[in-house]
């Protein structure tokens, strides 16, 4: 071939590299997910405790409001009005007419403070609900911590399983192969090559049966999460088993002193006895104090109106003056009693534009009302059975906190106890499980060298390879059992127990 022949080709080779380059990268990866990563996402987005921890708002106003009824309540209040002149009447009674409309207004604030053994009690049980919706809140962060953790376990379980069906379905068709191998060559019988298709065909089934269980563990994982993911999930966490020397006297004291659930439990428990002494403050007496400030004008609209009554007013003193003056004089020199200028009330055009200058006071030149301060104590006498009835359900409630948090003792003490063997009990299996599979290993190569040769039948290289996925299997269900046992024990302790991760942190990657 040529130079300028090979060019096209090498051409066509290059361009065909970089498709298959460019195919490659635009294949999906896989979204690696780890524990810690998935407890932060479930914190985040998981329904059921988002609406555990939207009670601790709640509570911190609860607190807020307890405190703030220590205070007084202020009410500020304003008005604005309009009367239209002509004949008013309140139902069938004619007050008269009026000849001018009228503008009004006023303003009031009010002071009230309140005082009783349900206010100062009430801080106390504001505060030990504010301390029990907390609790409760990390009880339930915990509680989510460890079914995440759970259901991670469950789905790299469901991975592993695939695993040990690939394994299977690798060794099934190594098989085939051999035994095809030997019919070909005549040194064995056609029907253990139909055998071994019939095991190949097995271990597909099993193959295609533990992806599906994978897949459907990696949704129920997501549906702990609170959030669907779309890109494929890889599980990257691994865990190592470890030999439990832990003792049930440690960590029974572990979890009566630190457990997420009993710590709620208690928290509710001091909850109820505050709201006991809340609802018995109803017998202590209480006291209230209220004051205000009130002011109020008004503006008549017809200015003649404003300057007759002017007139009339200085009429009327300048008509009183001249009487008492007439009466000074008749009784005669008597100490009190002098006789007045009466001109000084005569109507002038100042005190025309004085009236109308007082009279334009709308809306905010009020006339302020004498200050009012009112006391008053009350001591509750009989209120018809009421107090002793919320007393006595206050009472039942922190009797019934006190034996829910007995129980949750006793079921803490019973779970640390069963979880503690259940792990112990995993450990040692698992070590039975790992020298299994070390002998069901050898077993199948021996097997498998044996048919070679033609020195055994295909019944025994068969029932090696059942013998070893079985106990492939067994191991599998063994290393599960005990992080899954594991799990449990943490959930009754109350705290992360895997070696090399912190108090809170769940990952043991």
């Amino acid at each position: 071939m040529t130079r300028e022949g090979g060019r096209p080709l090498a051409a066509a080779l290059v361009l065909l590299a970089l498709g298959a380059t460019a195919l490659v990268a635009q294949e999906p990866q896989a979204r690696e997910l780890s524990l810690s990563e998935a407890i932060s996402i479930a914190k985040r987005n998981n329904p059921t405790y988002r609406m555990t921890a939207n009670n601790q708002a709640a509570a911190d106003w609860g607190v807020r409001e307890a405190y703030g009824n220590l205070l007084p309540t202020v009410t500020a209040n304003g008005s604005a009005g309009f009367t239209e002149a002509g004949v008013q009447r309140f139902g069938t009674v004619d007050l008269g007419v009026q000849s001018t409309d009228w503008y009004s207004s006023s303003y009031s604030l009010n002071f009230n403070w309140n005082l009783s053994g349900n206010t100062f009690f009430g801080v106390s049980s504001a505060r030990a609900a504010q301390e029990s919706t907390a609790a409760g809140i990390r009880a339930a962060e915990f509680t989510l911590e460890n079914q995440v953790t759970l259901q991670y376990m469950t789905a790299l379980r469901a991975r592993d399983a695939v695993s040990v069906a690939q394994d299977q379905f690798d060794r099934a068709q190594q098989n085939l192969d051999l035994v095809n191998t030997r019919v070909e060559m005549e040194a064995a019988a056609g029907t253990e090559g139909r055998q071994a298709e019939v095991d190949l065909g097995r271990a597909e089934v099993a193959l295609l049966q533990a992806e599906r269980l994978y897949r459907a563990e990696k949704h129920r994982l997501q549906e702990q999460l609170g959030v669907a993911i779309d890109e494929e999930l890889d599980l990257i966490s691994e865990f190592e088993i470890f030999d439990p020397t832990w003792t049930r006297d440690e960590l029974l004291d572990e979890a009566m002193d630190r457990h997420p659930s009993l710590r709620a439990a208690r928290a509710q428990e001091s909850s109820s006895k505050a709201q006991v002494r809340q609802a018995r403050s109803a017998y202590f007496p209480s006291l209230s104090v209220s004051t205000g400030l009130r002011g109020f004008t008004q503006k008549a609209l017809n200015d003649e109106y404003v300057l007759n009554n002017a007139r009339g007013s200085a009429a009327g003193q300048e008509l009183g003056c001249e009487r008492n003056n007439a009466l000074a004089s008749a009784i005669g020199g008597l100490p009190g009693w002098q006789v007045q200028d009466c001109g000084q009330y005569t109507y002038t055009d100042a005190d025309g534009l004085a009236a109308l200058a007082a009279n334009d006071a709308f809306p905010f030149d009020f006339t302020k009302n004498p200050l009012s301060l009112n006391l008053s104590v009350s001591l509750p006498v009989f209120q018809g059975f009421t107090r002793q009835r919320v007393v006595e359900q206050a009472e039942a409630g922190a009797s019934d906190a006190a034996h829910l948090a007995r129980q949750e003792e006793l079921r803490l003490r019973t779970a640390v106890t069963q979880s503690l063997d259940n792990l112990q009990s995993a450990h040692r299996q698992w070590e039975i499980e790992t020298r299994n599979q070390e002998l069901a290993t050898q077993r199948l190569t021996e097997a498998r060298q044996r048919y070679e040769v033609g020195n055994t039948s295909i019944l025994e290289l068969m029932d090696a390879q059942t013998s070893l996925t079985t106990a492939q299997r067994d191991y599998l269900v063994a290393v599960y059992n005990f992080h899954q046992s594991l799990v449990a024990l943490e959930a009754a302790t109350g705290r992360t127990l895997r070696p090399g991760a912190a108090d809170g942190d769940a990952d043991g990657s």
